[in-house]
């Protein structure tokens, strides 16, 4: 008898793969053709081959599904609403559609889902079809659509956040679902008494001179609306035609002018109560001029883009000129008295200017490397200078011209980069900065120790950029924050229990408020503004 040596690759052993897993990689309904190989010798050492049959495997249909969501949590105002932008992608292998249903709500609080026609994750004025299913897709398919809530209408204060899920459950097999959850919750709205559009957007600060708001706009025309009155709102008067370029500064008020600096590097003045261009200083052509200018002692000094301040007369000539400070000069200096001026220079130093002919009197490292785009805040009764850097680092310092005299008093880290302005409250002897990891701090002005309870960090805070506002309406010892952040929200928080606050959001628009706000006095008429960068103007009411 002859004995075989039998080396076998069976069929089964290829039937035997996980074909599930197989299919969610291959389109339902493809055909696989297998065969199995055998290779024998036998006892004379001759070498045998052999082919099986061949067997056809059809892929079989697997479901499954893939959800993701852009944003997870949101703060709305009583009875408003946030949509959620949503993609749902078909990763099973087969053509297949999705069921979309919530799981139990909290009482008085609505989910629907709206369709994102031109998927662009921001829901538009036409976008109201409501769906309770997606459209068939396709293996590897997307669609995207809105997840929208609406809070109950009664007015709560810093609520509990709310879990609100959400099932997408594949039609062709309803054992494949993916389910999620929205946060939401509801604070006291901060809504805008009025509102009014820039066309061509905004960069530059809000300026309130002579019951008007007054701002430039990205085309390089110059607005002014009412602040109050019957005709809050409205357009007092803009400039016919273009002012030379965009407006990335905010404009100055000072002796029945506005000064109004442009990204080509001029200064045009103004008449304020019509609009009037009266002068124009053209500082350095080309370059542009993000810092307001200022006057002190009837000269306008103006800080420019190529790292220097220039100083003019009345008459339109030019003064002095700064020695270079770095490649730019986003600070707005601080001149509280008549014969020096302080400022953040481009190359990270706090220097001290002598008036009459800009010679650095001294400087003071604050942010190597990094430009200083806040301005100094001066407590002209301690001649104590404030501000932040880049790097993270604040600063108390002597605005004394004496070289001699130490500059720094106390320093801090904030732990954050410090791009706007600080604002010191004279009441409380506290200076208030934002930073652009969403907080907001509060420290002694004498020495630099926080105040209780700060840092704090506003719910869905973005970065702040600009200055706080701290005020206290006539008649009332609560100083309130209004403070802007770039992701569109806008807050009045009660300084001295920052629990109480009250929100605005704007992010669902499009707004993003990286400038500092302005207030128009301290009335119970009176108001605090915002502009957006997306060119909206908005007032709202003083807390």
């Amino acid at each position: 008898m002859k004995t075989h040596r039998c080396m076998w690759l069976a069929a089964a052993i290829v039937c035997a793969w996980n074909v599930t897993a197989f299919a969610q990689l291959t389109p339902a309904g493809t055909e696989i053709h297998l065969q199995a190989l055998a290779n024998y010798i036998d006892s004379g050492g001759n070498s045998y081959n052999t082919v099986s049959n061949t067997v056809t495997l059809t892929v079989a249909q697997v479901a499954d599904v893939q959800v993701t969501l852009a944003v997870q949590e949101a703060t709305l105002n009583p009875g408003g609403s946030y949509n959620f932008p949503v993609t749902i992608k078909n990763t099973g292998n087969g053509d297949d559609y999705y069921q979309l249903s919530t799981g139990a709500l909290p009482a008085g609080w609505s989910v629907v889902f709206i369709e994102d026609t031109n998927g662009n994750g921001q829901r538009d004025s036409n976008e109201n079809n409501v769906i309770n299913r997606t459209p068939t897709l396709r293996m590897n398919d997307e669609y995207k659509l809105f997840v929208t809530v609406t809070a109950p209408p009664d007015p709560v204060t810093g609520s509990t956040v709310r879990a609100l899920p959400f099932r997408v459950t594949s039609n062709f097999d309803n054992q494949k679902y993916a389910l999620h959850s929205v946060a939401a919750d509801v604070v006291n709205p901060f809504s805008p008494l009025w509102t009014a559009s820039v066309p061509g957007g905004v960069s530059g600060d809000v300026t309130i001179t002579g019951g008007k708001a007054i701002i430039g706009s990205g085309a390089g025309q110059l607005y002014a609306y009412w602040v109050n009155g019957q005709n809050a709102g409205t357009t007092a008067w803009d400039t016919p035609v273009s002012l030379g370029a965009a407006m990335p500064g905010r404009v100055a008020a000072r002796g029945g002018v506005l000064y109004v600096p442009t990204a080509d590097g001029r200064v045009q003045l103004v008449d304020p109560n019509s609009g009037a261009v009266q002068g124009t200083r053209t500082v350095a052509s080309g370059v542009s001029i993000e810092a307001s200018p200022v006057v002190q002692n009837g000269i306008l000094f103006v800080p420019a883009n190529d790292g220097r301040i220039y100083s003019y007369d009345a008459n339109g000539m030019l003064l002095a000129r700064s020695s270079q400070w770095g490649s730019q000069f986003s600070s707005t200096p601080s001149a509280p008295g008549t014969t020096h001026l302080w400022a953040g220079t481009g190359d990270g130093f706090v220097v001290c200017f002598r008036s009459s002919d800009l010679q650095g009197v001294w400087s003071e490292m604050v942010s190597p490397g990094q430009p200083i785009t806040g301005s100094p805040w001066i407590d002209i009764r301690t001649n104590t200078l404030f501000i932040g850097g880049q790097n993270g680092w604040f600063y108390a310092m002597n605005a004394t011209p004496d070289p001699t005299v130490p500059h720094v008093r106390w320093m801090i880290d904030a732990g954050a980069p410090i791009v706007g302005s600080p604002f010191f409250d004279w009441v409380a002897e506290v200076v208030y900065f934002g930073t652009t990891d969403g907080k907001i701090h509060a420290v002694h002005a004498s020495d630099g120790t926080s105040k209780s309870g700060y840092p704090i960090q506003p719910r869905d805070a973005g970065r702040f950029l600009g200055m706080p506002i701290v005020v206290r309406k006539q008649g009332s010892t609560t100083p309130y924050i209004y403070i802007g952040s770039d992701n569109g929200k806008f807050y009045a928080i009660n300084a001295d229990n920052p629990q109480e606050f009250y929100l605005y959001d704007g992010s669902n628009n499009g707004e993003s408020f990286v400038r500092s706000p302005s207030i128009s006095g301290l009335s119970a008429d009176d108001v605090v503004v915002a502009a957006s960068a997306n060119g909206k103007v908005l007032a709202f009411p003083l807390k």
